[in-house]
């Protein structure tokens, strides 16, 4: 399958957009939750339901297609035959949407074959194609949370000091807007590797996760509850204040999706 292709490329896109890194051509889903990290949810949704999609079919495939070993149970048959059952092995292949991706293309036999071919591709395709909507990104605006009187989610160029309402046309002052957002920020938890994509536009300097790392091996921050996958997270707001507390020579721009 063609699409399968574009996955990876796509996968560092939709992260990108997930951490509000750059603005959407098209408002995917919800506007995001005031309280956390600036992420935009409709991305985060689409690029989660490109991952059920595709270890769903991953995991059918397995299950219907591969092969299955003999175990003898240590029983015998009225016939003095041994009594076995057949054991499927289980999948050794990391659940990245990459991986997953190259492991369907290298199996495209298994796909042919498959009871629900049709369903497969179709639902690989339109998730695919949902992923290509929400990453089509114009020129970068700032962020800058979601409208005080409306809720809509609101833009500004990286040099304007006001931002306007498209839905309900009401004005508000960008850095006022923008520091709310990083105050809010302050209490939610994340990875290093989501804290270094969301702040280093908000915070207007360079951030990595090596870096986010390094000063928790320092002690400067503490490692709190891990995600589901286990990856340490950190309390955001101590990664600002480390982060504002230590000189830097490295500025990005106050776009978001600066360089990180």
């Amino acid at each position: 399958m063609s699409d399968l292709r574009q996955v990876a490329e796509l996968v560092d896109d939709l992260d990108d957009t997930v951490a509000r890194r750059t603005r959407t051509g098209q408002r995917v889903g919800s506007r995001p939750a005031v309280t956390g990290l600036p992420f935009n949810d409709g991305a985060a949704e689409v690029r989660d339901d490109l991952r059920n999609v595709l270890s769903t079919w991953v995991r059918d495939l397995w299950e219907t297609h591969a092969p299955r070993r003999q175990v003898p149970t240590g029983e015998t048959a009225p016939d003095g035959s041994p009594v076995v059952f057949a054991e499927l092995d289980a999948l050794d292949l990391d659940d990245t949407l990459p991986e997953m991706a190259a492991w369907l293309r290298r199996h495209p036999t298994w796909i042919e074959h498959h009871p629900a071919a049709g369903e497969l591709v179709d639902e690989i395709t339109d998730a695919v194609e949902r992923a290509r909507r929400a990453v089509d990104l114009p020129p970068v605006r700032l962020f800058c949370g979601p409208c005080p009187d409306c809720g809509a989610d609101l833009y500004a160029r990286p040099d304007r000091v006001l931002v306007g309402c498209r839905e309900c046309e009401s004005r508000h002052d960008v850095e006022v807007l923008r520091a709310a957002l990083l105050g809010a920020a302050r209490g939610a938890l994340a990875t290093a590797a989501e804290v270094a994509r969301a702040l280093p536009g908000l915070l207007g300097r360079d951030l990595s996760a090596n870096t986010v790392r390094t000063w928790a091996r320092a002690g400067k921050l503490t490692r709190r509850e891990p995600d589901k996958r286990g990856r340490p997270r950190y309390l955001v707001g101590e990664v600002i204040d480390v982060a504002l507390a230590t000189p830097t020579r490295s500025h990005v721009t106050r776009a978001v999706g600066g360089s990180a």
